[in-house]
């Protein structure tokens, strides 16, 4: 599956990440700062607090940001190959999953994403996440090919 760069998930992933990281970029602002959402990523896993002012918090939130929205990709891509067949269910389920999981991970640690943003943003950031991950596939596969 990511045995080159023609790969479906890093066309999946190309475009997850590229939609996802505006959609942070956009949420941050309108909470006060744009690095906010990934400072708040990188708090998470350094155990550190969260501060927009910290170049490398949000550096380092923006590489954690996209290694994440790769192994989403991935984890669709294969679900849509071995189990559901159906990209929309499978997009879903895969938002729905990383929805859960941060929410999860917030409430254990006080630290995330899900911390500093409010639930409508975290439910319109699904929604986009779900959307790209059927976009993706979709431009993966030339028209009549299918997974």
């Amino acid at each position: 599956m990511l045995d080159d760069i023609n790969s479906p998930v890093v066309a999946v992933a190309g475009v997850t990440v590229a939609s996802t990281t505006g959609a942070l970029v956009a949420m941050g602002h309108r909470a006060g700062s744009a690095g906010l959402p990934f400072a708040s990523i990188s708090a998470f896993v350094l155990h550190r607090t969260v501060t927009a002012d910290a170049v490398g918090l949000v550096f380092a939130g923006l590489v954690l940001h996209m290694l994440a929205m790769f192994v989403w990709s991935f984890v669709f891509v294969w679900v849509v190959e071995h189990a559901i067949h159906r990209e929309v269910v499978a997009a879903v389920l895969v938002a729905a999953a990383q929805f859960v999981l941060s929410g999860f991970a917030t409430g254990a640690s006080g630290e995330g994403t899900a911390s500093i943003l409010p639930l409508g943003d975290r439910i319109v950031f699904a929604g986009i996440l779900a959307a790209s991950l059927v976009i993706g596939i979709r431009l993966a596969f030339p028209r009549g090919q299918r997974v």
